[in-house]
Formats: C-alpha cells, structure tokens, sequence
C-alpha cells in the first residue's frame, strides 16, 4: 500500500508537469527586427516552406506594391519556387473565400513592414486571422515578418504611442496583437532606435519574457521554444522569472527587483522555457 501511494506521488505530478509543457504550436516564426533581412534567415525559412507557396501579406505597408514585389524578389533569391504577394486593404478582403483559399495553401506567410495598427486593423477577427493561427498551430506552417510585421506576433503588440524616457506605470500604449506568442513580447528595431524603456516597462507590468530584435537581426522560433539568432545584430531578452518585490510609489515609477537580462548574437539559441541560452 505504501508503495502504491509512493508511485501515485511520482507519477501523477510527472504527467501534470509533462501536460504543462505540451507544445502548443507546431509551426514555426521568423521574426526579423526590420532593415535588411539575415539572408541565412531568409534561406532557412524557404528550406521549412518544403518548396510550398509562400505568400507575402503587404497589409501593413504605406506602398505594397513596392514592398510586395521586393519581398518576392528576396525570397525568390533564396530559392523559394512559388513566391507571390496579396493586399488585403480591409476586413471584407480578410473574410473572401479566394484570400483565405490562399492562406491556406500556402506553406509560408511573411508579413511586411509599415504599422502593426494597420496591420491589425486589417486580419483581425477576421477568417484570415484565424486561418493564420491555424496553419502555425495545428498545420506545422512557417510565419516570418518584419518590422511592424514582427511586433503583431505577441499577444500584447506595442503600437509605438506613449512616453519612452520614463519607467512609469501605464504609459507605454498596447492593443491585441496576433497573438501566435503568448509567452513574451516582442519589440522590433531594438537597439537601433533605443528602445530599451518601452519593452522593460511592459516586462514589468505584465510580468512576460521580453525579446527586443534589433534591425538587420532575427530569431526563428521553434516548436519547443527555443529560438535561434540570425543576422548582424543583438538580440536582448528581459527575463522576469524570479522577478519580485513590486512596490508601488507616489510618482508611480516602476520597481523590480532580479530581472535578469540576456544579450545575444548570430550563433546563440534560447531556450524560452528553461530560460537560459545555448552556443551553438
């Protein structure tokens, strides 16, 4: 009896942890911070399109008829043998049968540059939206984006409005991104454009792994949450996990104490879930 009882304490919490860890997506995310494109990044995310479609979504974009035709030409270069471009202007375009036949075929989707609000206002809530989401969770597909493309893969997307020299409650302005990560927050053109402030204080408030990508940089995020660093670039992580002693004060200035920070470069993988990073 008291070795069955022993065995139900082993057991039991070892199939809970093991159900807590189930990977959750099968796809994977190429996630450039903006600037020029890791061409090793590009080549890897046409090797996982398997030779399948890869469709380029300009809907973010102030000129898709340039940037569309641009990111065909990059990935094209990179071997990709069916590469095109669709603008979907608005919701109604995001709900047409032909725009999501195409979503669904394709076994790539990469987003341009441009504003992420745009972005969002255009696939979400939309059947789009959802086919998207679908393909990276359940069909094994592969997403990339940049820029403004790359700040709509967090659940929480940074719109780029609010006071960035300051580490105050509430003051960096968010909306609902496309929400593929759920586990962190991603900031675009990092170090670049000294975005430090912005991405820390949400760290704080919201209690996420932070991942601020620099330009001419990217990660690709694997189904294990791991993610690998391409590009010329840093890529910094705010880890919040033994974060503690959040203090409220009257000037409502943020407090934390043991973030800690990890810098990283081409040739480093991060392991998301054990929060810690690998040489590769």
């Amino acid at each position: 009896m008291k070795l069955r009882k022993l065995l139900f304490c082993i057991i039991i919490p070892a199939i809970l942890i093991s159900c807590n860890h189930e990977v959750s997506h099968k796809g994977y995310l190429l996630i450039v911070g903006g600037g020029k494109k890791p061409e090793a990044a590009v080549e890897k995310f046409v090797e996982l399109c398997n030779g399948g479609p890869i469709l380029i979504i300009t809907s973010a974009s102030a000129i898709p008829h340039e940037s569309g035709p641009d990111a065909v030409e990059l990935f094209a270069h990179a071997g990709a043998r069916q590469v095109s471009y669709i603008h979907i202007a608005d919701t109604t375009e995001a709900n047409l049968d032909s725009v999501v036949a195409l979503i669904k075929a394709a076994n790539g989707i990469f987003f341009t540059g441009g504003v992420q609000s745009r972005l969002m206002d255009r696939i979400n809530n939309t059947r789009t939206g959802t086919a998207i989401m679908e393909k990276y969770h359940k069909d094994a597909g592969v997403i990339g984006a940049t820029s403004a493309g790359a700040a709509i893969m967090s659940d929480i997307m940074i719109t780029g409005d609010g006071d960035f020299t300051v580490l105050k409650e509430n003051n960096i302005v968010t909306a609902p991104g496309l929400g593929l990560l759920k586990n962190c927050i991603i900031d675009q053109h990092f170090v670049k454009r000294q975005r430090n402030n912005r991405l820390l204080s949400l760290v704080i408030e919201h209690r996420l792994t932070g991942i601020g990508i620099d330009e001419s940089t990217a990660i690709l995020y694997h189904p294990d949450d791991r993610f690998d660093v391409y590009g010329e670039g840093s890529v910094l992580v705010y880890d919040p996990g033994r974060m503690r002693n959040l203090a409220k004060t009257t000037s409502e200035n943020l407090i934390a104490q043991n973030i800690k920070l990890h810098v990283l470069c081409a040739g480093i993988s991060f392991d998301l879930g054990r929060r810690r990073f690998i040489s590769n």
